[in-house]
C-alpha cells in the first residue's frame, strides 16, 4: 500500500482502459503513454466508448429496430456505412439488414487536449532557444475512421495499390518508413499515421454516379478528422503529407473551394513545420536523423508548391508566392536512389542546373512547376517594363518552356515511360498555353495596344495553335496508354489544364474558321476528356464547360 501511494497510480489510466491492455500505473504517466510520448490521464472518468463498445450498441439497436418494423421497412442507409458495417450476418429472424450504427459527432471531440506550446509562435526565439519538444497528437482515432480502414491486410491493400498509382506521379513518401510503420499497431502509431492511411484510401477511390465526391464517406471522415487533430493542436509531417492528398483528391474531383482553400492551408502548415527551407523558420519536426528522412521532407514540400501552383490554374486569382525555389535549392534526387534508399546513388541536381543535366521524372515536374512559376510572375507581376522589354522577356520564356517540353517528351520516349513522365510534360504546356493566351487577345483582353502588340499578337496565335497541336498527339498518346479501365487510375489529374487549354484554343479556331481539322482534333479531345472523366471529376467538368461554350458559340453565330 505504502509503495502503491508513492510510484502508483490506484487505477489503470484513461488510455490503457480503452485499449483494455495492463498498465503500469506509474506516476507522473505509465510506461505505454511515455512510450508513445501521450498526455497519462489518471481521472477516474469513464474511458471514452471503443469499437467493440460500438458493436455492442449495433447489435442491441439491430434488433430494436427490427422489432419496431416488424421486419417489413427498408431503412436508409447511413452515409458512413463501409461494406464491413452494411453486410453484418444477422439471425433470419432479425428481418432485413439495418443501418450500421454511425456515433454521434459530438463524441470524437469529447475529451481533446490541445498541448500545442503557444511559445512557438508569441515568441519564437525563446521557444527555439529552450529546447520545446512539440508534443505528439494523443487524440484518438474515431471509430469511422478505423471502420473505413478496416484491418491491417485492408490497409496493406490500399499502400500497395497507392504506390503502384498515386505515388507514381508524386512520390512524395517514403514506402520503406510507412512499410516499418506497420510493425506495429494502428493505435500506437499515431492518428497522424491513420489519417494518412485514410487520405491514401481517398485518392485511388473512383467517383461514383449519383454520389457527389465531396459526399463521399471517406472524404468525409477525412475533412472531419483533420479538424480533430488540428483542435489537438497536431504539428507533424504525416498530417501535412495526408493533406497534400486531400487537396488532390478535391482537384482532382473539382470540389470547391475546398481544393483551393487546402492547398492554401498546405503551404502555410509546411512553413510551420519549417521544411521550406527558411532558417528562420520554427523548425518544429526537429533535425532529421536520416538521409531518407531529409528527403521526405524536402519532396513535402515540392509536393506543396506543387498542388499549390496546379490548383490556382484557370482561376487566374493565383497568389504570387514569395518562397518561389532558388537557383542553388536542390531538386529531388532520382527516383531509383528515393525508392531503394540508397545515399550513394542518389544524383543531386540543382534548380539552376541546365536543363540538359539528366534528371528523372519528378525532378522534371518541379523543373515545369518551376517555369510555370516563372510565366506567372511574367503575366501577373507588378513589374512595370517597357513594351519591347515585356515582349523579348514573353519570347524568352517561350523558348525556354518550349525547349523543356521538348527535352521531357524525348526522355519519356527514350525510358518508354508514359506515365511517369506525363504530369510534366503536360505542365509544360499548360505553361504554353498560359504565357500565349495573354498575347493572343481570343477574349479581348491583350496585355498590351502598343505598336508592337499586332505582332506579338500573331506570334502568340502561332504559339496557341503549335501547342495545341502537340497536346492533341498528346491525347493519342494517353488513348494508346489506357487500353483498359484500370489504366486510368496511374492518370494524373495535372494533365487535364492542358487538354482543357487546346480543347478551348480549338473551340475558337473553329468559331473563327470552321476548319474541319480543327473541329476533328477538337472532338479528340472531347473524347479523351469523356473517357478521363470516369476516374476524374475535374475532366467531366472541363467538358461540361466546352459543350456551354460550343452552345454559346452556335447561338452566337445564328444571331
Amino acid at each position: 500500500m505504502h509503495e502503491m501511494g508513492i510510484g502508483k497510480a490506484p487505477q489503470a489510466c484513461m488510455s490503457c482502459r480503452k485499449q483494455k491492455r495492463k498498465c503500469s500505473k506509474t506516476l507522473p504517466a505509465c510506461d505505454l503513454c511515455q512510450r508513445m510520448n501521450r498526455h497519462c490521464d489518471y481521472s477516474n472518468a469513464a474511458p471514452p466508448p471503443s469499437s467493440d463498445d460500438f458493436n455492442a450498441l449495433r447489435q442491441k439497436l439491430m434488433e430494436l429496430e427490427s422489432r419496431l418494423n416488424g421486419g417489413g421497412m427498408n431503412p436508409q442507409m447511413s452515409p458512413y456505412a463501409t461494406p464491413s458495417s452494411t453486410t453484418m450476418p444477422t439471425s433470419d429472424n432479425l428481418g432485413p439488414p439495418v443501418p450500421a450504427y454511425t456515433p454521434p459527432q459530438e463524441v470524437p471531440w469529447q475529451g481533446i487536449q490541445n498541448r500545442f506550446p503557444a511559445i512557438a509562435f508569441l515568441d519564437s526565439d525563446n521557444f527555439k532557444v529552450g529546447g520545446i519538444v512539440v508534443p505528439k497528437p494523443s487524440l484518438e482515432i474515431p471509430v469511422d475512421v478505423l471502420e473505413l480502414l478496416g484491418d491491417a491486410g485492408a490497409i496493406q491493400a490500399t499502400i500497395s495499390e497507392y504506390f503502384a498509382t498515386i505515388h507514381k506521379w508524386m512520390p512524395i513518401f517514403s514506402q520503406k518508413r510507412l512499410t516499418r510503420n506497420m510493425a506495429n499497431p494502428l493505435w500506437e502509431a499515431g492518428p497522424d499515421l491513420a489519417l494518412l492511411f485514410l487520405c491514401m484510401k481517398l485518392i485511388i477511390s473512383r467517383p461514383h454516379d449519383g454520389i457527389q465526391s465531396s459526399q463521399h464517406p471517406v472524404y468525409v471522415s477525412a475533412k472531419r478528422f483533420i479538424t480533430l487533430l488540428e483542435a489537438s493542436g497536431a504539428a507533424t509531417l504525416l498530417m501535412l503529407q495526408a493533406n497534400i492528398l486531400v487537396a488532390w483528391y478535391e482537384y482532382g474531383q473539382a470540389i470547391y473551394p475546398a481544393a483551393y482553400m487546402t492547398a492554401g492551408w498546405c503551404v502555410r502548415y509546411g512553413n510551420m513545420l519549417g521544411i521550406n527551407g527558411n532558417k528562420h523558420a520554427l523548425d518544429l519536426l526537429g533535425r532529421v536523423g536520416t538521409w531518407t528522412e531529409q528527403e521526405e521532407r524536402q519532396r513535402t514540400w515540392w509536393g506543396v508548391l506543387i498542388v499549390n501552383r496546379i490548383v490556382s490554374l484557370g482561376s487566374q486569382s493565383y497568389v504570387l508566392n514569395s518562397q518561389e525555389p532558388k537557383n542553388d535549392d536542390t531538386l529531388p534526387v532520382n527516383e531509383a536512389a528515393w525508392e531503394t534508399g540508397e545515399m550513394t546513388a542518389a544524383r543531386q541536381a540543382l534548380v539552376g542546373s541546365p536543363i540538359s543535366e539528366p534528371v528523372t521524372s519528378f525532378p522534371r515536374l518541379c523543373q515545369a512547376i518551376i517555369m510555370m512559376g516563372k510565366v506567372l510572375v511574367h503575366n501577373y507581376g507588378d513589374e512595370i517594363v517597357t513594351e519591347t522589354e515585356q515582349f523579348t522577356a514573353a519570347s524568352n520564356l517561350y523558348t525556354d518552356a518550349s525547349a523543356l517540353s521538348r527535352q521531357i517528351s524525348e526522355e519519356a520516349d527514350a525510358e518508354q515511360d508514359f506515365f511517369g513522365y506525363a504530369s510534366a510534360i503536360a505542365v509544360t504546356y499548360s505553361t504554353l498555353c498560359t504565357l500565349c493566351d495573354g498575347y493572343s487577345c481570343p477574349k479581348g483582353t491583350c496585355k498590351s495596344t502598343g505598336k508592337e502588340s499586332s505582332s506579338m499578337q500573331i506570334q502568340a496565335i502561332e504559339g496557341l495553335k503549335t501547342v495545341s497541336s502537340t497536346i492533341v498527339n498528346f491525347v493519342n498518346h494517353i488513348n494508346a496508354n489506357t487500353p483498359l479501365g484500370q489504366d486510368l487510375d496511374r492518370i494524373s489529374p495535372i494533365i487535364m489544364d492542358a487538354l482543357y487549354s487546346a480543347a478551348a484554343n480549338y473551340a475558337w479556331m473553329v468559331r473563327e474558321s470552321g476548319d474541319d481539322v480543327y473541329q476533328s482534333s477538337l472532338d479528340n479531345i472531347r473524347l479523351c476528356l469523356r473517357k478521363l472523366g470516369a476516374r476524374w471529376r475535374n475532366a467531366a467538368e472541363y467538358l461540361r464547360i466546352l459543350e456551354a461554350q460550343e452552345f454559346s458559340y452556335a447561338i452566337g453565330g445564328a444571331s
